[in-house]
């Protein structure tokens, strides 16, 4: 019992009948300077400019440097206080510097913020996608 012969490869190396429909141009253009991300759901994401994002860190820089002096120089106030003025004055800068802390954390927020807020989830294309 034989085989049936099989029918030779069509164009691009294909077997089979031809599509019903030709070739079209997609619906809209990819920009390939964008990232354009699909999650396993199915959701769109786009992410950030990487000029925005250099932006975004050099200000991230300057808040932790002043974070840092702010955070240095309240310190050294107590120190000073505590020695020159007694343990009333210490007591009180001590406690403006430990309320200072709270600044070195604020640029590691602000960045979580940003990269929340620059992956934004689209329900439908942005009006600027094709």
């Amino acid at each position: 019992m034989a085989h049936a012969a099989r029918p030779p490869a069509g164009p691009g190396g294909l077997r089979g009948d031809p599509p019903l429909t030709p070739p079209s141009k997609p619906p809209f253009a990819v920009d390939e300077a964008r990232l354009y991300d699909v999650s396993p759901a199915g959701q769109a994401w786009t992410g950030e400019d990487t000029s925005a994002r250099a932006a975004r860190q050099r200000r991230l820089r300057w808040l932790l440097a002043l974070g840092l002096a702010a955070n240095a120089l309240t310190w050294t106030g107590a120190g000073l206080a505590f020695g020159l003025g007694g343990r009333l004055w210490g007591g009180g800068f001590g406690l403006l510097a430990l309320l200072s802390l709270p600044l070195l954390a604020l640029p590691a927020l602000l960045e979580a913020a940003a990269r929340h807020r620059a992956r934004r989830r689209h329900r439908s294309r942005p009006p600027g996608f094709g």
